[in-house]
């Protein structure tokens, strides 16, 4: 992955619920300093093109500051998927299916709340968002992933209120670590080659505690 292929791709199944909204935080909350140079996507694996948001994420979306009533889904196939993107899968059978029409992304894709655990394993933090993925990358082959039976996002759709707020829980729970990660990156620099030495857990947990998800957050600069 290199520093010009700074974009997040997130995968459900219909692109109507839980891809929208975890692209929704992302894209609003993400530190000022990174927008034009990270950029967020999202698809579904069995999506109808063109659908609107489910009616009932729509409504959760505006308790975050979220318009999700442009949302239109589309449906993931190859030509959706970049080289060098990252891409972040509700589920882990979505994982395979990202892997089967782009094997060349297998160090890139992970679900959700694995790439969410490997942050918080990781010792240290990046100086770029390329540096931040093939650290993650790094503790998932020493081991600290997650197992698939742990990895999944709910899927809230038809699902009583109990399914949406595990759904909310889960979601906001791993964007606001993700986002903490973010928070620790400086300004791209578009001369930089490398990337720089990690620092240690303790800067690296002080840079990012104080950027989370909540439903009064605005736009995190």
């Amino acid at each position: 992955m290199t520093e010009s292929n700074n974009r997040i791709v997130i995968v459900c199944t219909a692109n109507v619920i839980r891809s929208p909204f975890v692209a929704g935080l992302l894209s609003t909350r993400m530190p000022a300093r990174l927008s034009g140079h990270v950029t967020i996507a999202s698809a579904g694996t069995l999506a109808r093109s063109g659908m609107p948001a489910d009616p009932r994420l729509v409504e959760l979306g505006r308790t975050y500051g979220l318009d999700l009533d442009p949302h239109r889904s589309q449906r993931l196939d190859e030509g959706v998927l970049r080289a060098g993107d990252t891409v972040l899968c509700a589920e882990s059978n979505h994982r395979r299916v990202v892997l089967d029409l782009r094997p060349d992304l297998i160090s890139s894709v992970f679900t959700l709340r694995e790439f969410s655990r490997l942050l918080e394993a990781d010792h240290g933090r990046a100086s770029h968002w390329a540096g931040v993925v093939e650290a993650a990358s790094r503790e998932r082959l020493a081991g600290r992933g997650a197992r698939d039976e742990d990895d999944d996002v709910v899927d809230p759709v038809g699902g009583p209120d109990e399914a949406w707020l595990a759904f909310e829980r889960q979601a906001t729970q791993a964007v606001s670590t993700i986002l903490g990660v973010m928070g620790t990156l400086p300004a791209p620099d578009p001369s930089a080659s490398s990337e720089a030495p990690l620092s240690s857990r303790r800067e690296y947990r002080r840079s990012r505690g104080a950027v989370t998800v909540d439903r009064r957050s605005a736009r995190r600069g």
